[in-house]
């Protein structure tokens, strides 16, 4: 950069013999250069009221006043006007006290020091363009720095800030240096770092921010040794949401891994029952059509042998005994196409009860089983039934869903109570009590949910049976004990996995069972 011309000198002197001296000596080595002449008290107030001029050199001893007094009064108007004292009454002292006061340089007033001022003027007008442009650059780089959005900062070996830009204030939300210190504490301090060596370090701060977040920092810093003290600069980046984008990535891997373990889950189960589902059909559901098969079989044996005994002596004994035969295997047709359009319509149910969509919503378990019961009291009225209700809560679920596991429950128990002269059945909920029950997994997985149960004292079931019986086309008995589809208490079990419950049952031969199952308070998503 081209150094600033010097324009304009206030000198101020009121001997005229030493201001014609030193106009004489800036004229020969400043060109063009405008000299304004101060000689009392006026103009010297009305030259530092227009505060026109670049330079001042002044007189120690005045003739209104003296150079310190004059010195002060510049200082205090134009804190870097460059000032030279040029006198011959002055001393050391004078000398010293001025400098301290601001004063750049001194001259003495003799023949052999005229060359002296203009090397003087000409150094102190160097050294204070040299200055200003330092100052310049330093405001327009502290200008800039305060414009970004990283801070920069000074510290010691002990984390001690020395110096931050507006940037470091921001990021904190505070005002001063102090205020900052006190919320950095000693994360700057860099006691074991090697000089020279930059490092990089994350630090969270404790305390809550705007919205509420945590502030992250990402802080780049070398130590440095300066005047053999280690001094530590760097730069400090806000990585707030960066980390919160990291969190909510994991937060979403988390939830994708643990939503993907659930459909795997999901899938396994639906193969699962895929697998039983075509195993029931091929099995289960082949035994009454191949019963049927065998009856049509002897129907065809019987009626080709009564064609044979026709037109024999006992024609009408053998067609009334081809009658029986013929209407027997009929009705036994009948009965086991009607069993085989049973299990279709049950497989077909219990398949519904895997596909429908789950429509939350409170449902006062109460009033659901109060219904049931009723309407088992009016279709049976020749049966004698005791019931016991306990109250029971209302909890979120879907209310088709759990109809259905209530009447199947209802159903089994009524079903398996049917010889018994006084049939007792008791609906409630349990307290959970794990000390006391036989299937402890399902119960403990089940301790913060409520838990429900329904009771019965009929013919009960082998306890190795307990989590058979809840499988497709399973049953405790054979079919001459009780008939059924076998499917009922396999659609509780899953229309209650799919409200993230459990089932679980305990009994004993002749001595009645009890079915539970568990729904939580609020379901998850």
């Amino acid at each position: 950069m081209n150094e600033a011309r010097l324009q304009t000198i206030l000198l101020i002197d009121d001997n005229p013999n030493d201001r014609l001296v030193v106009k004489r000596e800036l004229n020969r080595e400043f060109e063009d250069i405008t000299i304004q002449e101060v000689i009392d008290q006026k103009q010297f107030d009305s030259a530092l009221e227009k505060a026109d001029f670049d330079f001042v050199i002044t007189d120690f001893q005045l003739g209104w006043s003296n150079g310190l007094k004059t010195l002060s009064a510049i200082k205090e108007r134009l804190p870097d006007c460059p000032i030279i004292m040029f006198t011959n009454t002055g001393t050391q002292e004078i000398a010293v006290e001025a400098m301290k006061s601001g004063l750049d340089d001194y001259v003495i007033k003799s023949p052999q020091h005229f060359v002296r001022l203009r090397q003087a003027v000409r150094s102190t007008w160097q050294k204070f363009q040299t200055q200003r442009k330092a100052s310049e650059l330093e405001q327009r780089l502290q200008s800039l720095l305060n414009q970004l959005d990283i801070g920069i900062f000074r510290a010691n070996q002990s984390g001690q800030l020395l110096e931050a830009n507006t940037a470091v204030l921001n990021m904190l939300g505070v005002e001063s240096l102090e205020a900052a210190q006190v919320a950095l504490s000693q994360r700057l301090a860099a006691p074991q770092r090697p000089l020279g060596v930059s490092y990089t370090r994350e630090i969270e701060l404790s305390q809550s921010y705007e919205n509420e977040r945590s502030l992250w920092l990402k802080i780049i810093a070398t130590p440095s040794l300066i005047n053999s003290k280690v001094i530590i600069n760097g730069l400090i980046e806000d990585i707030s949401a960066r980390k919160q984008a990291e969190q909510a990535l994991n937060q979403l891997n988390q939830t994708l891994e643990l939503q993907v373990g659930q459909r795997t889950e999901q899938l396994a189960e639906i193969n699962r029952e895929l697998e039983l589902f075509a195993y029931s059909i091929s099995h289960d559901l082949r035994t009454p059509i191949r019963q049927i098969d065998g009856f049509v079989g002897l129907l065809e044996e019987a009626l080709r042998q009564y064609d044979q005994h026709q037109q024999s002596a006992n024609q009408s004994d053998i067609g009334q005994k081809a009658d029986k035969q013929v209407g027997h295997y009929l009705e036994v047709i009948l009965d086991l196409a009607s069993q085989a359009n049973k299990m279709i319509d049950a497989l077909l149910a219990f398949s519904r009860t895997g596909r429908a969509e789950i429509v939350y919503e409170p449902v006062d378990m109460g009033k659901v089983v109060q219904q049931l019961v009723s309407q088992a009291v009016d279709n049976m009225p020749e049966r004698s039934i005791y019931w016991h209700v306990s109250p029971l809560p209302t909890v979120v679920c879907d209310r088709s869903m759990i109809v259905t596991v209530w009447q199947n429950l209802i159903d089994n128990a009524l079903k398996f109570t049917k010889d018994q002269a006084e049939a007792h059945i008791h609906i409630g909920t349990w307290a959970g009590d794990l000390e006391n029950t036989t299937n402890l997994e399902a119960a403990t997985r089940s301790q913060q949910k409520t838990i429900f149960l329904i009771e019965d004292n009929g013919i009960g079931f082998k306890p190795e049976k307990a989590d058979q019986i809840f499988g497709m086309f399973q049953q405790a008995h054979n079919s001459e004990v009780a008939k059924g589809t076998g499917i009922g208490l396999a659609s509780v079990r899953r229309i209650i996995a799919r409200h993230q419950g459990e089932t679980w049952a305990e009994g004993k031969m002749h001595q009645g069972a009890t079915f539970y199952f568990s729904l939580p308070a609020v379901p998850d998503p």
